[in-house]
């Protein structure tokens, strides 16, 4: 990784300093790193400047302490960044591009059929893996010693980018493109929302300049796959508040069938699916009535009523609700103590008078004792007190108690709970509505967030997914259920992030004085016998090289072969000759080229030795590129489903299509149908 080490390090920080950047924040330039350079590489050798170099060896590894909250409880994360060269991996291609199922359509000035398909683009020479672990990954990852936590030793770093279950799992390729692996929220014992922790790779991603992002939805909540749950409500799924966008299905799902499928579950008229759910069953109609009660606009569509229940939810606090009223004195057990309930009291009352006279803020157990001592003289009574005072309701306050990570003291903080405090029962949450006319209700409609989501699962399955069931295969909700099937099989998703297209891939200068940066490209020729008459192979992206301006054509040539060998295994070896189109005219300098080309990118000409086309002509990339791939859902080619080939014909299906069930064992002898069907009259004879 020494490549991406600036040699310009900022001054060295004194030492006990604390390394600790805040995750509301930390991706964004300035925070920590100031990433406006216009290459991913140069980008993120900025960002690593600033982490804990752990290890180094095959797989060098950084780590960054990032600050949650520091109220009411302080609360902090690591995240680590883990270099992965090709060496240290297990397989050259990446699994995960190939079924993305995009075309590389940022770069201009090239024909499109030079351009790369995502699963086919070049070998990289590393990945960069940004992971935040969980509790129990981290555990399984990190060991004890000495009463601290501490890295294993450095041939064990792979495992921590193997193992299931992080916060926060994506990656990197050296080319900028990269994948979303794992993201981990409250429901799946996360300290972190699912948010917070989409919020936090974003700016990542933004701040480092990705090119593509590339991710399998699979997010779900109380067993609702969300990328239908928000698909129905929204029209996109959960992903697509950040900008994520189709990028290709299973099962033949297109995106010309996802959003067909989309439009007609949304626009599904409420009034035409209560009548048919009406003769089904009582509940349904029953609960489309409650939620028609409950909205202030008139729910039309089968959208409108899921956008409905999401805002509802999000409005409506949570449920677990502190058993306590809004005058209540904690009462503290004196059964096995010396003091009376009311010498306990009086200095409860004093204890929370002296944190109120410091605004919510945290201070140290001993200023709050040497506080309270000036109306409390049992320091025994104050000492138990506080010790029974930590993280209780006293009121309308909540005293905090927590333990400072740099000072190893404990300290207390009170916190105004009022507003979270129901007026009278504390499991529901009461409303007053309008109705579609205008007019006031007379009651009042009561109902808790838990109550919403219980309803919304029931919708759901009852609605979306149920309609083979209870509801049975008719008409309207026979539709309703093919389409959300064809919404599920819509799974990979992706995110374009367009710098390049920002600056219209044009070569211009940057404020570096006398430097010049330039956006090209390399056409590839070899003169393996597997590839006759100098045939031209894959194009990579486009990358910004940095030279002087009055830099000399083979500087270009020597700085373009630096960038691409550094980038790619294919490319380790390239030298470059000439520039694309320009036909017999000889450049000498770049300001020629500059007067000649204008203002577009550069298109060069280089040669590949034999060694680095025998990773091109993987032997097995081109097994699977010579499979036949004809499934009766319509799938030509491979998208990360479980498949099956015939002992026959050798044609690959689906398992799913064929049936057999996703629990089951493939079997060991299988037959299409076609075959099965000529080998039919073959029985009848001796």
């Amino acid at each position: 990784m020494s490549n991406l080490i600036r040699t310009d390090l900022p001054k060295k920080r004194k030492r006990g300093e604390s390394r600790v950047f805040r995750l509301k924040t930390f991706g964004e330039t300035g925070h920590p790193a100031e990433m406006n350079e216009l290459s991913f590489r140069d980008n993120l050798g900025k960002l690593l400047e600033f982490g804990h170099f752990e290890s180094s060896g095959l797989m060098g590894s950084w780590s960054f302490q990032l600050e949650v909250h520091r109220q009411p409880n302080p609360l902090y994360v690591l995240l680590f960044v883990v270099e992965e060269p090709i060496e240290a991996s297990l397989n050259l291609r990446c699994n995960h591009c190939q079924y993305v199922g995009d075309v590389l359509s940022l770069f201009l000035y090239l024909p499109l059929s030079l351009y790369l398909c995502w699963g086919n683009q070049m070998i990289c020479n590393k990945k960069y893996h940004f992971v935040i672990p969980s509790k129990e990954t981290m555990a399984a990852f990190l060991k004890l010693e000495g009463g601290g936590y501490a890295l294993p030793e450095k041939e064990s770093l792979s495992h921590l980018v193997e193992l299931q279950g992080h916060i926060l799992h994506g990656f990197f390729h050296s080319n900028g493109f990269g994948h979303l692996l794992s993201l981990n929220g409250i429901e799946s014992g996360s300290d972190l929302t699912g948010h917070q922790v989409m919020e936090l790779w974003d700016r990542i991603c933004t701040g480092l300049k990705a090119r593509k992002i590339g991710l399998k939805d699979a997010s779900h909540k109380k067993g609702m796959e969300l990328r239908l749950l928000h698909g129905v409500a929204k029209g996109e799924p959960w992903f697509g508040r950040w900008g994520y966008r189709f990028g290709s299905g299973t099962y033949g799902v297109t995106q010309k069938i996802y959003e067909k499928a989309l439009e007609s579950v949304r626009n599904v008229p409420l009034c035409l699916l209560n009548h048919h759910l009406t003769s089904l069953n009582r509940e349904t109609p029953i609960l489309l009535s409650k939620y028609q009660t409950l909205s202030s606009e008139p729910l039309i569509t089968l959208s409108d009523l899921f956008m409905f229940m999401l805002h509802l939810h999000s409005r409506l606090p949570r449920d677990n609700y502190i058993n306590s009223s809004r005058n209540q004195i904690i009462s503290i057990d004196s059964t096995n103590c010396r003091w009376s309930q009311k010498r306990i009291q009086m200095a409860i009352k004093v204890v929370i008078e002296s944190l109120k006279r410091v605004e919510y803020r945290w201070i140290s157990r001993q200023e709050v004792r040497d506080a309270a001592r000036n109306y409390i003289g049992d320091t025994g009574l104050l000492d138990f007190v506080l010790k029974s005072l930590g993280n209780q309701v006293v009121g309308n306050y909540l005293v905090r108690r927590s333990l400072n990570p740099v000072k190893k003291v404990l300290e207390y903080c009170l916190e105004d709970i009022s507003n979270l405090l129901p007026s009278s029962n504390q499991e529901l949450i009461t409303l007053q509505n309008q109705n579609p006319m205008g007019k006031t209700t007379n009651g009042h409609n009561k109902i808790t967030r838990g109550q919403v989501m219980k309803d919304m699962v029931y919708f759901y399955r009852h609605i979306l997914m149920d309609y083979k069931g209870v509801l049975g295969p008719i008409g309207i909700l026979n539709q309703i259920g093919m389409a959300s099937r064809a919404i599920l099989d819509a799974k990979y998703f992706i995110k374009e992030y367009n710098y390049i297209r920002d600056t219209s891939a044009k070569t211009f200068q940057l404020d570096r004085g006398e430097k010049l940066g330039i956006f090209c490209t390399i056409l590839r020729k070899c003169h393996h016998h597997h590839h006759q008459n100098n045939e031209i192979l894959k194009t990579p992206p486009q990358e910004c090289i940095v030279v002087n301006k009055d830099a000399t054509m083979s500087e270009v040539y020597r700085e373009a072969e630096r960038v691409f060998r550094e980038i790619y295994l294919e490319l380790r070896d390239v030298v470059v000759e000439s520039v694309a189109d320009i036909g017999q005219k000889k450049i000498t300098r770049v300001d020629e080229l500059m007067t000649l080309n204008g203002n577009r990118g550069l298109v060069l000409e280089g040669n590949v030795g034999m060694v680095m086309m025998k990773c091109y002509d993987d032997d097995d990339d081109k097994k699977k590129k010579d499979r036949r791939i004809e499934c009766e859902c319509g799938a030509k080619e491979e998208d990360g489903e479980r498949m099956v080939c015939c002992d026959i014909c050798e044609v690959w299906q689906h398992t799913w299509c064929v049936g057999v069930q996703h629990n089951e064992e493939v079997p060991r002898i299988f037959l299409c149908q076609s075959c099965d069907q000529h080998l039919i009259p073959l029985s009848f004879l001796p």
